[in-house]
């Protein structure tokens, strides 16, 4: 029951925030729409190949430099605030997933550079998210069933192809690996809580961001979850929220193709039907082969 009243409460706070922004988004989006690739061009385009999904969780920075030898070896999905700690430390990821349709996020994307790097953007996404970025983009719609305004936008477009979103960024970014076929899909930074005394990775554009801070901001939005070793860590409704979506998702879904999630954060409460392993164990395990994936997307954006 307190499952079900937290999904009703993010729900409720959603919709009564960004309804009007998302319409406005799109009205606005619909030239760079027109221009861009759609999502649907993706799927089962990147059959069998490891994808990495990299959150900016606190834990990131445990692994963040090891990343390196898994660049060329698999398709790196970065969330938008994990972009900045990757570029920092000389990573530019394959995708860069979007899902705030807020100005504030163009924030991740300031003062580095993205001219290599397909950004994965739903089609409410605030327009100067899409003025700054330097390559190429690709729109998604938000699939969200009991949402009508969304559904609205989505049967103006309904070619464009949809993902659905579950109260994280990273819950889009395992969507599109999954219809892309991509296998395995590892997880890093993926923390979903806030362990300790950190909130985001470092070098991120909200490291500022204190636990204290957060606690105290966030109150009446703070719940508990039970982490990887028992302890009882601090997170926000919405983020269990998508923990919730995540066990629903690695439940529900089936593909014809072979599919193996492993959760490599080493950290935070995503915890069941999933794989544990530590990053480096992981690259070992999966990560063995050389692949040129910006040929390939290249090659598949530029198809008709």
């Amino acid at each position: 029951m307190r499952n079900e009243a937290h999904i009703q409460q993010v729900k409720d706070a959603t919709l009564a925030r960004f309804q009007n922004l998302w319409r406005e988004n799109f009205k606005a989006n619909l030239p760079a729409i027109q221009r861009h690739s759609p999502v649907a061009k993706l799927a089962r385009k990147f059959k069998k190949t490891p994808a990495i999904l990299v959150g900016a969780g606190p834990s990131l920075d445990k692994n963040i430099h090891y990343l390196k030898e898994a660049h060329g070896k698999a398709l790196i999905l970065a969330s938008d605030a994990a972009y900045k700690p990757l570029a920092h430390h000389g990573i530019f990821p394959s995708m860069t997933v979007c899902l705030d349709p807020q100005e504030e996020i163009t924030k991740f994307f300031t003062g580095v550079t993205h001219r290599d790097v397909t950004l994965i953007a739903p089609t409410i996404i605030h327009p100067h998210v899409i003025d700054i970025w330097q390559g190429s983009v690709v729109f998604y719609h938000q699939h969200a069933p009991d949402i009508p305004v969304l559904m609205e936008i989505v049967n103006q477009l309904p070619q464009l192809g949809a993902l659905t979103p579950g109260g994280s960024v990273l819950s889009v970014g395992y969507h599109l690996a999954y219809e892309m076929g991509c296998d395995p899909i590892l997880f890093l930074g993926q923390d979903l809580s806030y362990p300790k005394t950190k909130t985001y990775s470092r070098l991120g554009a909200n490291e500022g961001e204190t636990l204290t801070g957060t606690l105290n901001r966030q109150q009446e939005n703070i719940v508990y979850e039970e982490d990887m070793n028992g302890a009882r860590l601090p997170t926000l409704k919405s983020m269990s929220v998508s923990k919730q979506w995540f066990n629903w998702a690695f439940t529900t879904w089936k593909r014809d193709l072979p599919l193996t999630v492993v959760n490599c954060s080493e950290g935070g409460i995503l915890t069941d039907n999933v794989l544990m392993m530590s990053f480096r164990e992981a690259i070992y395990n999966y990560c063995d082969k050389k692949i040129n994936v910006a040929w390939q997307l290249k090659k598949i954006l530029k198809s008709k």
